[in-house]
């Protein structure tokens, strides 16, 4: 079993078992009912489930299109189902074939050419509205994947100051030593939030942990300066009613998703090239799959005919001892050789014709490459 679980999607991956237990174990962790939960869930089964991972991989199903933080999300979830014991071989390979297929996608088509990922919709948000970002200070609520993700984006783009505010404050202190910025308390935000230009929050909190209050203080604090606020979280962690503030600027991730989608009509073709990768690796993943179904078959003919070369063998290493010709042995081992191999075939053929059936027939044929 593998479970990846993002800020708008949650996906169990398993091999064994039936999806009722499993629903209902995902029921009782989070102490919901199982009506509730159905109403939400999807479930795929065996080769949609490969197309499903390819295209979670790829970017093609998520928000925001073509966005890369998810392959890394996947890669950690493996990483950590792999480390627990309970990925096993066949989820392990499918999630190889998944990086593989993502970089594929990501080399030969222009599926994330665009301002697509969270972090890039966001900058160019900033850059609508305050311009140059080199005088502007940021500060990031939480210090989870998703926000350090944006922080090192934000880093590269050197703002004037960047702070990390999270509940943990060596968790600040860590992230913030990654990207030579702040670590603040989380008690702190309240008297030092009207300080930061941009906010960008992602918490695992169920309340918002920003309220109106607060952000009406600090417009008067900025003296009506501009504040964008980004809310990433799931529940929101910013207090919706802060949108129709003036001078706020509130978005939220669904809210980035539709700007990422703006650019989408003129990328179908990267969509349609992208599927086309997809559903290619599908198919080479299939096949592979049953080439492994049918391999203890083959080893199962290939002992089966090796059992008849050798008791053949050694009758006809008898036959020597006893005096009789090459010419003759080797004549008769052939023979033998022959019965023995089209002895099966032979049957089956006879079966067949009996029941009236030509799979066997036309099956033989194709296997012997055999013209009428």
């Amino acid at each position: 079993m593998v479970i990846l679980s993002t800020c708008n999607r949650t996906e169990i991956y398993f091999t064994t078992g039936q999806a009722s237990q499993v629903i209902q174990w995902l029921a009782n962790y989070h102490q919901i009912s199982v009506t509730d939960l159905k109403k939400n869930i999807y479930h795929h089964q065996d080769l949609m489930v490969v197309s499903h991972a390819y295209r979670v991989a790829s970017g093609i199903d998520s928000m925001i299109l073509g966005e890369t933080q998810i392959l890394g999300q996947i890669k950690q979830a493996s990483k950590l189902a792999d480390y627990a014991g309970t990925q096993g071989k066949i989820l392990s390979q499918l999630f190889q074939k998944s990086f593989e297929t993502a970089k594929k996608v990501r080399s030969e088509t222009h599926i994330g050419a665009s301002s697509t990922t969270i972090a890039s919709c966001i900058f160019r948000l900033a850059k609508k509205i305050f311009g140059n970002i080199d005088d502007i200070n940021i500060l990031f609520v939480g210090a989870g994947e998703m926000n350090e993700l944006c922080a090192k984006y934000f880093s590269d783009q050197n703002p004037k100051k960047i702070a990390i505010a999270n509940r943990s404050i060596q968790k600040a202190k860590g992230l913030a030593s990654k990207i030579n910025a702040d670590a603040i308390l989380f008690a702190d935000i309240n008297h030092k939030i009207h300080q930061y230009d941009i906010v960008i929050s992602c918490t695992g909190s169920q309340l918002p942990i920003i309220g109106l209050g607060l952000i009406e203080k600090s417009i008067k604090l900025r003296k009506h300066k501009p504040m964008l606020l980004i809310d990433l979280a799931v529940p929101r962690d910013i207090e919706t009613e802060i949108g129709k503030l003036d001078d706020i600027f509130l978005y939220t991730l669904d809210h980035l998703a539709e700007m990422a989608q703006e650019g989408m009509k003129n990328r179908k073709g990267a969509v349609k090239d992208a599927e086309l990768i997809i559903q290619r690796y599908v198919n080479e993943y299939n096949k592979k799959i049953n080439q492994r179904t049918i391999t203890p078959s083959i080893k199962l003919l290939i002992d089966q005919f090796e059992d008849f070369r050798t008791k053949e063998l050694i009758k006809a290493h008898k036959d020597i001892k006893l005096g009789k010709s090459v010419d003759e042995v080797l004549d008769k081992l052939s023979k033998n050789l022959s019965k023995k191999f089209l002895h099966y075939p032979t049957k089956a053929l006879n079966e067949s014709a009996t029941e009236k059936n030509n799979e066997v027939t036309d099956l033989l044929k194709n296997i012997y490459n055999l013209k009428d």
